[in-house]
């Protein structure tokens, strides 16, 4: 299942930004137009629209995702006050056709529950705007609400696969192909993308377990670490197998000590046979993501110089 923002924060900012940049040039083609019918103010807010969207497509790495969200929602709400205040055909078929457009990045945005109430927002304004607004054709606006709901489908299915080719197949957590985004999506030190700390975990003599008792052994070795560290650690943190015997955890809220204190508990969860090495790092001022975890790496094969089954953090 698709758990929202499979693209990196940046895309959607600029997806957003551009669904606003065109809600706002056509609310003001439609308000211009309608002029008799309309407010001043509503124009003005059309205008501003279009530099909303022009801000969000420029400053899209440094926005945050909240902001992404209101203006994604916000941009239903103009393009149905837009229309209302035009009305006619040419208003409603506008409006219908953004709306339209506006499905596939529902899902891009949001998890899957919340993009389907959207789609049936969507559903709803597009039943308004061709029959009350636009007095349409009842079939048009059924073949409208039709399109709708294959758009819907279609954005679904692809968020869904590119989902599932982001989890391990024996863990269940985000592979490395997910840990490589989710490091590419957050460069930098902003609100908006940032990560705390970052920890790798490596499972002391995997080779030996894999060798003395056969690769059935190994493969419950990883489950049994990765239960551990799904049961310890916060549910907002990405956990990713990120290759062999190793796991990489990106804290985005909270600090390398607190990180350090859940990897500790991680260790009251396994057997006694069991044991895990782990070198943690906190993001400093200025660093990227990667930078982080090269120095995260540095202090887990400190943990296996000192003797395993220990915690390094690096300063």
């Amino acid at each position: 299942m698709n758990s929202g923002w499979q693209y990196s924060p940046a895309s959607v900012a600029r997806t957003s930004g551009v669904n606003c940049l065109v809600s706002g040039l056509v609310g003001v083609v439609i308000v211009v137009a309608a002029s008799p019918r309309a407010a001043a103010v509503l124009c003005a807010l059309a205008v501003l629209w279009c530099a909303l969207g022009v801000y969000m497509i420029a400053a899209a790495p440094v926005l945050s995702r909240r902001l992404y969200l209101l203006m994604h929602l916000s941009g239903l709400t103009s393009i149905a006050l837009f229309c209302t205040a035009a009305g006619g055909e040419i208003a409603a078929l506008s409006g219908i056709f953004l709306q339209l457009l506006l499905v596939t990045p529902a899902f891009i945005v949001l998890p899957n529950r919340i993009a389907w109430r959207t789609t049936v927002l969507n559903a709803s304004y597009i039943a308004y705007l061709g029959l009350v607004e636009g007095d349409l054709h009842p079939v048009l606006v059924v073949n409208a609400e039709l399109v709708l709901v294959a758009i819907a489908i279609s954005a679904a299915w692809v968020q869904s696969v590119a989902s599932t080719s982001e989890i391990d197949d024996l863990t269940r957590l985000a592979n490395r192909r997910r840990l490589t985004r989710e490091l590419d999506a957050r460069p930098g030190t902003v609100a908006s993308g940032k990560i705390d700390a970052v920890a790798v975990v490596d499972i002391d003599h995997f080779k030996v377990i894999n060798d003395d008792f056969g690769h059935a052994a190994g493969d419950h070795a990883l489950v049994t670490v990765s239960d551990a560290l799904r049961n310890c650690l916060p549910p907002q943190h990405l956990l990713s197998r990120s290759g062999g015997d190793e796991f990489t955890v990106l804290c985005v809220t909270g600090t390398g000590a607190e990180l350090r204190t859940a990897i500790d508990r991680v260790r009251t969860e396994l057997p006694a046979d069991l044991t895990i090495s782990v070198g943690v790092a906190c993001r400093q001022d200025g660093e990227t993501a990667r930078a982080t975890l090269e120095r995260a790496d540095r202090a887990l094969y400190e943990s296996k110089k000192l003797g395993r089954n220990r915690t390094t953090m690096h300063d």
